[in-house]
C-alpha cells in the first residue's frame, strides 16, 4: 500500500518466539539507538502502521505508549508521534560546536590586544576559580534501592563534575530529625517517585528539592522486548526495591514468563544453584564489574554455558540533567 510517511523498514516476524507487540519496541529502539530515528524525527500514525505492517492497530498503539513511558517517544494530541528530544543522546557535533566557540571567544580577545599567553592565563585562572567553588559545593541525592543511588551517583558525578553523597530513603524516613541529614546539602536531588515523599520529610528544604525522570536506557528496553517466551528469567540483585523496578519493567512489556530472584550477596550461599536454573540474568548495570571471588566464576560459568546478562540500566533523562547544570551554574555565580 501507498503511505504518506518515510520511515525505515520494520520487519515482524508473526510466527516468531517474541510477541509482536514488543518486536515493534524492540525494532523502534534499535532504529533510536543507530541514530536512523533521530530526535524530533515523526513516526508513522499507529492507523498507518499497523496497515502497513498487517497487525492489529491496538498492538501498535500499545508499543508506542510504551516507548512513550519509557520516554523515547513523545506523544502528542493532534500532531502524532515523535522521537524524544529529552531522552539520553549526546547532541552531534558537540566538540566541533565547543571548538567553534573557543576559538571565537580567542578571536575577539586577540581583537582586544591580548596575547595568546595572557588569554591561556585568564582562561586557566577561570577554570581553576570554577573548580574550587565547586569544591564547595554539595550535592546529594535520595533514592529508596541502593542500587540506584550507585547509577544516579555516577551519572551526576559526571554531569556535575563533583562528588556526589547518597542516602537512602529508608534511613531519612526512619531519623529523628530527617531535615538534619540534609541541612548541609546545596541540592538534593530525589525521582519523581519519591519527590513527594522526601518534601514531605525536609518541608524547610524544598526550594533545594529537585525531582529527576529516569527512565530504562534504550538497550534495556531493546534487550528486554527481546526475551523469548520460553526462556526462563533470574533477576539477581542487593535489595527488593531495585527488585520491583525491574519485574515492575516486566509487568509493563507485557513479559509473562518465569521470572525467580535472589539478593546478593545476602544470599550468596544459593547462587551456584540459582543461576543454573535460568536461560537470562537481569542485573545492576555495575554488578559484573563488583563481582567477588564467590560470584565471578559462577558467571563467568554461566555466560559460557550461553545464558544472556541483561544490565538494567535506569537513566536520569536528558532534560533533568540540563535543568541540573543550570542550577549549578546559578549556584557558582559569583
Amino acid at each position: 500500500m501507498r503511505v504518506d510517511w518515510m520511515f525505515p523498514q520494520i520487519e515482524i516476524e508473526r510466527d516468531g518466539d517474541v510477541p509482536v507487540y514488543r518486536q515493534i519496541i524492540e525494532r523502534i529502539a534499535t532504529l533510536v539507538r543507530a541514530g536512523e530515528l533521530k530526535p524530533g524525527d515523526r513516526v508513522p500514525p499507529a492507523r498507518e502502521l499497523s496497515a502497513h505492517l498487517g497487525i492489529a492497530r491496538g498492538t501498535i498503539t500499545k508499543a508506542y505508549e510504551e516507548l512513550s513511558r519509557s520516554g523515547m517517544l513523545e506523544l502528542t494530541q493532534g500532531r502524532g508521534s515523535f522521537v524524544s528530544a529529552r531522552q539520553d543522546v549526546v547532541p552531534a557535533g558537540r566538540r566541533e560546536r565547543a571548538a567553534e566557540l573557543v576559538r571565537g571567544l580567542v578571536r575577539e580577545l586577540s581583537e582586544l590586544r591580548f596575547t595568546y599567553r595572557e588569554i591561556r592565563s585568564m582562561v586557566d585562572l577561570m577554570v581553576l576559580d570554577l573548580e574550587e567553588r565547586l569544591e564547595h559545593l554539595h550535592v546529594v541525592v535520595v533514592d529508596c534501592s541502593p542500587e540506584a543511588l550507585r547509577l544516579f551517583s555516577r551519572q551526576l558525578g559526571f554531569v556535575a563534575r563533583m562528588g556526589i553523597k547518597t542516602v537512602l530513603l529508608g534511613e531519612l524516613v526512619n531519623a529523628a530529625r530527617p531535615q538534619e541529614r540534609l541541612n548541609g546539602f546545596d541540592l538534593v536531588l530525589t525521582t519523581a517517585t519519591h519527590h513527594a515523599d522526601v518534601a514531605a520529610l525536609v518541608p524547610e528544604l524544598k526550594d533545594r528539592l529537585l525531582q529527576l525522570v529516569v527512565t530504562p536506557s534504550q538497550e534495556t528496553i531493546i534487550s528486554l522486548a527481546g526475551i523469548k517466551p520460553q526462556q526462563s528469567i533470574g533477576v539477581l540483585c542487593q535489595s527488593s526495591q531495585f527488585r520491583a523496578i525491574i519485574k515492575g519493567k516486566l509487568d509493563a512489556l507485557l513479559i509473562t514468563n518465569r521470572v525467580a530472584d535472589l539478593t546478593y550477596p545476602q544470599e550468596a550461599d544459593r547462587l551456584d544453584a540459582f543461576v543454573s536454573g535460568q536461560d537470562i540474568l537481569i542485573v545492576p548495570p555495575d554488578f559484573t564489574a563488583t563481582l567477588d571471588g564467590v560470584a565471578a566464576p559462577v558467571i563467568a560459568e554461566f555466560t559460557e554455558h550461553g545464558g544472556k546478562i541483561i544490565p538494567f540500566d535506569y537513566q536520569i533523562e536528558r532534560g533533568s540533567l540540563v535543568y541540573l547544570e543550570e542550577r549549578i551554574r546559578g549556584l557558582l555565580e559569583p
